[in-house]
């Protein structure tokens, strides 16, 4: 009796493992089926989405192997095309592998270069709308992202755009993008720096970090070049800044649909009307000029004292050159630039 109630049970657990291998080793033919997973979507949207595309035919087998493996948290958003049969096992494995459209956002890259970047990369198609998105269409979202909350609502994102490389459909929505863009910046600099500095200094932070990340090339010159534009600042001098010079040029540019390149600057260019002109204008600019990323940005947060009220970059080195009186200034351009 026995020896047949064991016969039984290893028959039923025969019959079990073919039914299983059965079940992940059927292929369902697809001809051309296009099956997107769009940024967010949980597990159990894409499993629903694959049967109603008939990716999939059996949705239990779909979820017991996805997470016996680990595998349902590994799915990527992307666009993907099934053109041949798949088994289940095949369907996880590509839907691992698409990361979407990859685009590499660098430090110093400002609004216009980035939003030329996601036309380009056909994530969006129509220009000014990164450009001319306003921080008023996120008030609702200022629980969510605090470090908007005082800053004018008529700004666009300018600085808000954190560096990293980020995946993307093709036409994606903007509010998707920007809230990709927010929540890495809220990630990044936000909750790393909020108890360091108070809400009302915050934006100004983001201002001078952006422009010591155009104005100078090595890390550790920041926090000596940041004296000197406090210090200017303080004496209601012109802050005389090249980087705002370029900013109106790239800005102009973009809008006239000319290559986004600043080239060498001139003394025409000193004269441009614009509240960025900083040879023209003392007060300190309203916006960043650029995004930056956490090392830039904590270099505003360091408590540098200095006498300097000039600066120069050396060509061949990078290296900022300091001074004290403008003398001294007119002397290592002398040195360092004819």
């Amino acid at each position: 009796m026995k020896k047949n109630f064991k016969i039984v049970i290893a028959l039923v657990l025969l019959f079990m493992v073919f039914i299983i291998s059965s079940n992940l080793n059927m292929k369902v033919p697809n001809l051309n089926t296009k099956f997107v997973i769009k940024p967010g979507d949980s597990f159990k949207t894409i499993t629903e989405n694959l049967v109603t595309a008939k990716v999939i035919k059996n949705r239990l087998f779909f979820v017991g192997l996805a997470y016996f493996s680990g595998d349902y948290r590994l799915l990527k958003p992307g666009e993907y095309l099934f053109d041949k049969e798949y088994n289940i096992k095949e369907v996880l494995k590509i839907l691992k592998t698409n990361l979407g459209i990859a685009i590499t956002i660098p430090e110093g890259f400002n609004i216009f270069q980035i939003e030329n970047e996601l036309i380009n990369k056909e994530i969006i198609f129509k220009k000014g709308e990164l450009v001319g998105f306003k921080i008023s269409n996120l008030e609702k979202d200022f629980d969510k992202y605090p470090f908007l909350k005082n800053v004018n609502s008529e700004n666009n994102l300018e600085g808000f755009l954190y560096p990293n490389t980020y995946y993307f459909l093709k036409n994606t929505d903007i509010n998707e993008i920007i809230s990709m863009f927010l929540d890495n910046f809220n990630k990044e600099i936000y909750l790393k720096t909020k108890n360091e500095i108070g809400s009302d200094d915050f934006y100004t932070k983001l201002i001078l970090a952006s422009l010591l990340e155009k104005e100078i090339y090595h890390k550790e010159d920041m926090p000596m070049a940041l004296s000197v534009i406090q210090n200017r600042i303080n004496k209601n001098m012109l802050l005389q800044i090249d980087a705002t010079l370029c900013y109106i040029k790239m800005k102009n540019n973009y809008a006239m649909n000319s290559d986004l390149d600043c080239g060498s600057l001139s003394n025409v260019d000193k004269k441009l009307d614009s509240l960025y002109n900083t040879y023209m204008n003392k007060e300190l600019i309203n916006t960043p000029i650029c995004n930056v990323n956490l090392d830039t940005f904590k270099m505003t947060l360091e408590k540098v004292t200095t006498d300097y009220l000039y600066y120069i970059t050396d060509p061949k080195t990078k290296n900022a050159i300091f001074s004290k009186t403008l003398k001294e200034h007119n002397q290592n351009i002398n040195k360092y630039l004819k």
